[in-house]
């Protein structure tokens, strides 16, 4: 089963109280639970050469990752003095009783290292699950953290993990080229919106995410106003409109794993009118001739289609089997002529030919990436174009950056790179579309950048606007801006903390 997602939390804990006369952490304070699983604040090794009393130097944003890892990385940030204690921004306290929620929180420190514990438990299936993290920093010499991981549950058993932490801080002005027109969320009334993706035609934004579907009036981008809700947890979304109706395909996410087809005829009542049963991370449509065509993305060895020109009756044409396949399977792709273009985790960024067969495609381009996320191919000033973008951030390059490649398959260099963009190696890049010569990204916690490419093979950055508050944004390692679309001048956000976000092309 899945493990329950936990957010880690800082606590208050106390240091030493001479900092008028030593600005080290001298002493520390904190309480340990009394038994259960690592317990002993010393339990996760650290670098050898901690700074004795570093904590002083603690508060402030840290970009924490284990280099080795695709998706262990983290920003958070602490707060605070040797004197008053110290928290992560965004923490919800100490909580030692565990009777009331099933978790407790406790902290430790000693003025050279930090500890934090969270234990949860649950019950599924008439059986008792247990979930615990450990996570211990202190101070380098270089200003940098050395920081521990130990995680336990009861599915996956134990896994250790050294990592390092680095300064981490808003890259530039809040905004330029991009200015702010308003958003809608995270709360109306009682529906919360936290953003995953987004689709935007004819003044509505259909928004989906960690709560479900939202449709929105964009006609007044200043105020935007909520016209209907859906309940769920969507991770992405498309629309097809055929035999009258307008369709919403959503996949579906968090035990439901399956796509659903959600009637929004009137976008003031979304109705579930029936599913797919099958799981998809990510959906894609595309027209062909007559013919409209569902993609789905599912983490499988294989690419399903199905014909939902007549929406509400999505009709199966087959499945695409992939070459060279891992058992992470597809997470994305494009579709472009009788090109599929695959996003394939780790075994990379993959392109088939499905012209003489859909059901066994031909391979005739693999891109090697650490977590091969985001695609988009087609035509930018008459030349043949694929976009790829990474979202683990492990590797010596860091893969957070967006790879140009020649499009073109009767090219001599199909598939290479003939450019490269990148906002900064520690943050990944979601979501990826062109308008004329320009690429609009949804950078997580760099938020949303445009890059010009005009010259594929300088790629030129030449607007953004920052969503994430590094203020009090609590910094797991997926927040900010993820979804992204243009429409005329407008550029509307899904954004994971915010909600849906217009902002004006200027």
């Amino acid at each position: 089963m899945r493990a329950v997602a936990v957010l880690l939390v800082g606590l208050v804990v106390g240091c030493g109280d001479n900092d008028a006369i030593d600005p080290s952490c001298e002493t520390g304070s904190g309480e340990l639970p009394a038994e259960g699983m690592f317990v002993d604040p010393n339990e996760i090794a650290l670098a050898p050469d901690c700074v004795v009393g570093g904590l002083a130097d603690l508060p402030g944003r840290w970009f924490v990752s284990v280099p080795t890892t695709f998706f262990s990385f983290e920003y958070p940030q602490y707060e605070g003095t040797c004197k008053a204690g110290f928290n992560r921004t965004g923490s919800r306290g100490v909580d030692h009783d565990l009777d009331d929620d099933d978790v407790t929180r406790y902290v430790w420190n000693d003025g050279t290292r930090y500890v934090e514990r969270v234990y949860q438990r649950y019950g599924f299936g008439g059986q008792l699950y247990e979930y615990v993290k450990v996570t211990a920093l202190c101070m380098m010499p270089d200003d940098t953290l050395s920081v521990g991981y130990i995680r336990y549950d009861s599915d996956r058993g134990e896994t250790r993990q050294l990592g390092k932490a680095t300064r981490f801080a808003q890259k530039d002005e809040i905004g330029s080229g991009l200015e702010y027109v308003g958003e809608l969320g995270p709360k109306v009334g009682a529906k919360a919106i936290y953003g995953l993706n987004l689709i935007v035609e004819d003044n509505i934004a259909y928004v989906v995410g960690t709560t479900g579907l939202d449709t929105i009036d964009v006609s007044d981008p200043a105020h935007p106003v909520q016209l209907g809700h859906l309940g769920g947890y969507l991770n992405d979304v498309r629309i097809v409109h055929g035999n009258g109706k307008i369709v919403a395909f959503g996949a579906s996410e968090a035990g439901d794993d399956r796509v659903w087809v959600i009637d929004v005829t009137d976008p003031a009542v979304p109705v579930l009118a029936t599913v797919i049963d099958q799981y998809a991370h990510s959906v894609q449509v595309r027209a062909n001739g007559p013919v409209t065509e569902l993609y789905l993305a599912n983490y499988s060895p294989g690419v399903p289609r199905f014909d939902v020109t007549d929406p509400l009756n999505p009709l199966p044409l087959g499945v695409a089997a992939l070459p060279g396949q891992t058992l992470s399977g597809v997470h994305d792709l494009t579709v472009y002529g009788n090109h599929l273009y695959v996003n394939n985790t780790d075994a990379g960024f993959v392109a088939v030919d499905t012209t003489n067969s859909f059901a066994q495609p031909t391979e005739v381009g693999r891109k090697i990436s650490n977590y091969s996320h985001a695609s988009w191919a087609g035509q930018i000033n008459g030349q043949e174009i694929v976009l790829h973008g990474d979202e683990g951030l492990a590797g010596a390059d860091g893969a957070a950056f967006m790879r140009v490649l020649d499009g073109n398959p009767a090219s001599p260099t199909y598939m290479m790179d003939i450019g490269r963009y990148a906002s900064r190696r520690e943050v990944g890049i979601h979501n990826i579309e062109v308008h004329g010569t320009r690429a609009y990204i949804s950078y997580y916690h760099d938020g949303i950048r445009i890059v010009d490419l005009a010259d594929p093979t300088n790629p030129v950055e030449v607007a953004h606007y920052n969503t994430w508050d590094f203020e009090t944004g609590f910094g797991a390692g997926f927040e900010g801006a993820v979804g992204v679309r243009k429409v005329g001048d407008y550029v509307y956000v899904a954004d994971l903390e915010r909600g849906l976000i217009i902002l004006r092309e200027l």
